[in-house]
C-alpha cells in the first residue's frame, strides 16, 4: 500500500515525522540496567546453584532479591477448551549461569511457549497531569521478551512467562507439560512439572466472545519508532502484530482519527488525521478518504472489523486543522461548539463522510467518537451531527450525564460511576455499548505499571458486576521514547500510555487483561447454562461472587488477586468438571 503517491505534494508535509534514533528498533534491546542495593543475606542462604519454581502471577518478583516462598517444582492449572492460560515461574541463583534457553516438552498438543520476562522503568507515582520529579524509579517485570537465551546474572531473579493455548478440540482431561531450562549444550539443568486440566466446557473462539474490550489505538507512534513512512507499507507491516495481538483479546473497535490532535499536549506523538481536509478557493470544502480507507481495510484484514470509533467533533482544544488550497498551507478554525462556523463545518465534513461510508459499507459500523467533554459540548455536538446525518451513531467517554444516556450508541463512563439500573435496560434493549474505563486519576485497580497484575484481570469482572458490557482504555501503544526501558512519561502513571512493547512484545498486563475477559466470557455461559437448566443453586453461588466485584474497591487485606483467585476456584470448581467422572 504505498498510498503516499496519492496524497499530492502538499500532503507530504502533512505527514512528515521526527526520524529520531531509537534504541531497540534493529535489534539492539538492552534492558535497563539497575544500581539497586543487592540484599546479600537472602542469597547467601541459598545453595550455590540454578534455583527454579513455578511462581504466582500476581506478584512483581524484585530483580535483585530472591523470591520469599517455598520451592514448587509441581502444580496444576485448569482451563476450558478454546482458552488461553498464562503460567510464571522464575529462575534466580546466587552465581551467574548462563547462557540459558527454555523449552515446553511433554504434551505437545496444547500449543506451549516460554518467555522470558524483562524488566522496565517504573515509580510510585499515580496520578495525572506533570509527572513530578522525586520519586525513586525501580524496576518492574512486564515485557514478555522474544530473546530465546539469557544469562541469569548474579544474585538475580528472572521471572519467566509461559503460554498455553488450549485447542477447542482438545480431549478433556490431564495434559502432562514440562517446561525444561537448557544450558549453552542444549543439555536440560533443570526442569517443572504442570499438569494442566483441560475440562468439558468450550470457550469460543475470541471474534464471537461478546466483552466489549477497546483499546485506543496510535498508529503515529509505530511509524516514529519504527522510523518509516507513516502508511507506507513498511508502516502497516509494523502495525500488523499489535492489531493481531488485540483481535486475539476478542477487540473488534478500531480507532480512526478525523482531524489533527484530538487529545491536545497529551500524547508522546502527535495523532495526524485519516482524512484530509481543504478549504478550496472559491470557500467549498473537500475530503481526502485514502489514509482512512486504507487504515480501515487494514484492521479487516487483522480481524477488527467491527466499530470504527472517528475522533473527535469536540477535540480538547477545539481546535479544526485543514489545508488552505489558495494558500497551500495548513490553517487553523479555533472555535466552539456553539458558534455558526462549527456547524456549518461539521454539517458539511459529517454529510461527506456519511456519503463515503454508504458507499464503502461502513456507515452502521461508524461511530462519531468524544473523549472525556462536558454536557454542553456534547449536547451542541449531537445536535449538529443529527441534523445533518440523521441517526448518525456517536460515542463519548466521560464522565455521566443522565441527559445523554438515551442518546449516546457507545457511552463510557469514568470508572465509579454508573448508569441507572432502568439506563442499562434500556441501552441493553437498544443493542447499545456501555462500558467504563480506567485513567490517571485511578490509582487502584488500574493496568499501569506500578499496579498489582492482578488488577488487569479484576477489571473486567468489574465492568460485568456492573451491568457494563464491556471495557476502554486510552492508549494501546502510545509510545514513550524508549518504552522497552522506561514505561515513565511526562505525564500521568508510568505506564498509563502503551500496554504492549516493541517487536510485538506482549506484557504481564496485557495477558491478565485477556485472563479477565475471558472469565467474564466464562461468567456470561454459565448464566446462560444456568438459566437455561434452571440450576438456580449454581447461579445464586456464581452471581453472588460476581456482586462482591461491584464496588470496585480493593486494599491491603482484600487486594485484586483475592477476588480474581476466588472467581478461578469457582470457576474450576470440581462439581463443573464432567472429566473428573471418566478418569
Amino acid at each position: 500500500m504505498k498510498i503516499l503517491k496519492t496524497l499530492g505534494l502538499a500532503s507530504l508535509f502533512f505527514w512528515a515525522i521526527s526520524i529520531s534514533a531509537q534504541e531497540g528498533i534493529y535489534g539492539d534491546y538492552a534492558e535497563p540496567a539497575d544500581t539497586a542495593t543487592v540484599e546479600r543475606k537472602g542469597w547467601e542462604n541459598l545453595p550455590n546453584k540454578l534455583q527454579m519454581s513455578w511462581a504466582s502471577r500476581d506478584v512483581h518478583y524484585e530483580k535483585h532479591q530472591p523470591p520469599r516462598f517455598c520451592v514448587t517444582t509441581d502444580t496444576v492449572v485448569y482451563a476450558w477448551r478454546g482458552e488461553r492460560v498464562g503460567v510464571q515461574a522464575v529462575l534466580f541463583s546466587r552465581e551467574e549461569v548462563g547462557p540459558l534457553s527454555l523449552r515446553i516438552s511433554g504434551n505437545k498438543s496444547l500449543g506451549g511457549a516460554a518467555r522470558f520476562v524483562n524488566y522496565v522503568w517504573t515509580d510510585n507515582f499515580r496520578g495525572c497531569g506533570n509527572h513530578p520529579t522525586g520519586w525513586n524509579p525501580y524496576l518492574v517485570p512486564d515485557v514478555i521478551d522474544l530473546e530465546t537465551t539469557k544469562i541469569l546474572e548474579k544474585e538475580t531473579t528472572r521471572p519467566v512467562w509461559c503460554t498455553f493455548e488450549i485447542p477447542q478440540a482438545a480431549k478433556p482431561g490431564p495434559y502432562s507439560i514440562r517446561l525444561e531450562i537448557l544450558n549453552a549444550r542444549k543439555k536440560v539443568v533443570g526442569r517443572l512439572n504442570l499438569k494442566v486440566m483441560v475440562q468439558e466446557r468450550v470457550l469460543p473462539k475470541p471474534s464471537d466472545w461478546k466483552f466489549n474490550l477497546n483499546f485506543w489505538m496510535q498508529p503515529y507512534a509505530v511509524s516514529r519508532y519504527y522510523r518509516v513512512s507513516p502508511w507506507s507499507q513498511a508502516h502497516f507491516d509494523a502495525l500488523r502484530p499489535y492489531m493481531q495481538m488485540l483481535a486475539k483479546a476478542g477487540q473488534k473497535v478500531g480507532t480512526a482519527i478525523l482531524f489533527y490532535e484530538p487529545w491536545g499536549a497529551q500524547s508522546n506523538d502527535k495523532f495526524e488525521p485519516m482524512v484530509l481536509t481543504t478549504k478550496k478557493v472559491d470557500g467549498s470544502w473537500a475530503y481526502d478518504y485514502t489514509v482512512f480507507d486504507h487504515w480501515i481495510t487494514f484492521l479487516d484484514s487483522c480481524g477488527i472489523n467491527g466499530q470504527i470509533n472517528c475522533f473527535s467533533m469536540v477535540p480538547w482544544d477545539m481546535s479544526f486543522r485543514y489545508m488552505d488550497e489558495a494558500s497551500q498551507k495548513y490553517a487553523y478554525l479555533k472555535t466552539s461548539t456553539s458558534s455558526t462556523e462549527y456547524e456549518e463545518l461539521w454539517t458539511d465534513f459529517l454529510r461527506s463522510f456519511a456519503k463515503h461510508l454508504k458507499a464503502k459499507g461502513w456507515f452502521e459500523r461508524t461511530v462519531i467518537a468524544m473523549d472525556e467533554r462536558g454536557l454542553d459540548a456534547m449536547t451542541d455536538a449531537y445536535r449538529v451531527a443529527q441534523q445533518a446525518v440523521p441517526g448518525i451513531k456517536m460515542a463519548l467517554a466521560g464522565n455521566y450525564h443522565k441527559e445523554l444516556a438515551d442518546k449516546l450508541y457507545d457511552y463510557c463512563v469514568a470508572y465509579g460511576q454508573h448508569f441507572t439500573d432502568k439506563e442499562i435496560a434500556m441501552r441493553n434493549a437498544k443493542g447499545w455499548v456501555t462500558t467504563t474505563y480506567t485513567a490517571c486519576p485511578d490509582a487502584e485497580p488500574n493496568v499501569c505499571s506500578n499496579n498489582s497484575p492482578a488488577d488487569a484481570a479484576y477489571l473486567p469482572i468489574y465492568c460485568l458486576a456492573n451491568g457494563f458490557n464491556g471495557f476502554l482504555r486510552w492508549a494501546w501503544m502510545n509510545w514513550t521514547d524508549a518504552p522497552l526501558q522506561d514505561t515513565r512519561f511526562r505525564m500521568f502513571t508510568p505506564g498509563d500510555t502503551y500496554m504492549v512493547y516493541p517487536g510485538g512484545r506482549s506484557s504481564i498486563r496485557f495477558e491478565r487483561v485477556i485472563e479477565g475477559v475471558q472469565q467474564a466470557e466464562k461468567v456470561r455461559l454459565l448464566r446462560e447454562e444456568y438459566t437455561k437448566t434452571n440450576n438456580t443453586i449454581a447461579l445464586q453461588q456464581l452471581n453472588g461472587l460476581i456482586s462482591e466485584f461491584a464496588s470496585g474497591k480493593v486494599d491491603a487485606e482484600r487486594p485484586s488477586s483475592f477476588y480474581v483467585n476466588r472467581l478461578e476456584n469457582l470457576l474450576n470448581d470440581p462439581s463443573q468438571r464432567a472429566f473428573d467422572k471418566k478418569h
